[in-house]
């Protein structure tokens, strides 16, 4: 079967991680503490490798790499720059976690990643979980246990809430997939990803707004003929 076009970003074989400096913790936004926090500690198999956005002689190293998934945890004003840094990388796909960007800067970032043909999540995403390859590439704590179903939200918090919730009551998940607003990739995307998914079994969903009202139907409609959502 061939791959579904989301892979690179739900299932990356290499991740490639943008901050600040890593060495000075302090200096760095709490979503970056916590996503540095999350992928230092797990288990996760694939190759990780951590980068001072800062430090451009390590980028100008890194541009063979060409990872499948980059990882941006930086204050706004640094986003631009960073993307351009990961388009020349020739990375597939790149996941923004961010607080406060504008829609204006978001609309920029994804006109960015559209002209290099990125993907992209993001921004003001809080990350994914994929428990089956103990990826935490995301702020929040705990992981989820490793199960049948998706959960797909537009909202930090209550995505924090439910996972507190699970923990204590023996629910695990495929996927966690932080949206958030802003994102350039959205529902329709994360739904027709998780309908060919093979590890999911039903999909829950917290949206707060639709970006495509007839794309997300369609999509919708798609999607619950494979399986409960």
């Amino acid at each position: 079967m061939d791959k579904h076009y989301l892979t690179p970003l739900f299932t990356p074989a290499s991740i490639l991680v943008l901050v600040g400096d890593k060495d000075q913790p302090e200096s760095l936004p709490p979503y970056a503490k916590a996503l540095l926090h999350n992928l230092e500690g797990s288990a996760y198999t694939g190759k990780i490798t951590f980068v001072n956005a800062h430090t451009s002689a390590t980028l100008v190293e890194l541009s063979n790499s060409r990872p499948d998934l980059a990882v941006l945890a930086l204050e706004p004003e640094k986003l631009s720059s960073a993307l351009n840094s990961v388009v020349r990388m020739g990375c597939k796909a790149a996941l923004i976690i961010s607080s406060g960007v504008s829609a204006e800067l978001a609309e920029r970032l994804h006109a960015q990643a559209d002209n290099a043909g990125l993907m992209l999540l993001g921004p003001n995403s809080m990350g994914i979980q994929r428990p089956h390859l103990k990826l935490n590439a995301s702020a929040f704590l705990p992981v989820g246990q490793e199960g049948s179903v998706a959960l797909v939200s537009q909202s930090g918090a209550l995505t924090a809430a439910i996972l507190d919730w699970a923990t204590g009551n023996g629910v695990g998940f495929s996927s966690v997939i932080s949206l958030g607003p802003h994102t350039s990739m959205g529902l329709p995307e994360a739904l027709d990803f998780l309908a060919n998914d093979g590890r999911t079994q039903s999909i829950v969903v917290y949206m707060e707004g639709i970006q495509n009202a007839r794309k997300f139907m369609s999509t919708l409609r798609s999607a619950a003929i494979a399986k409960p959502i």
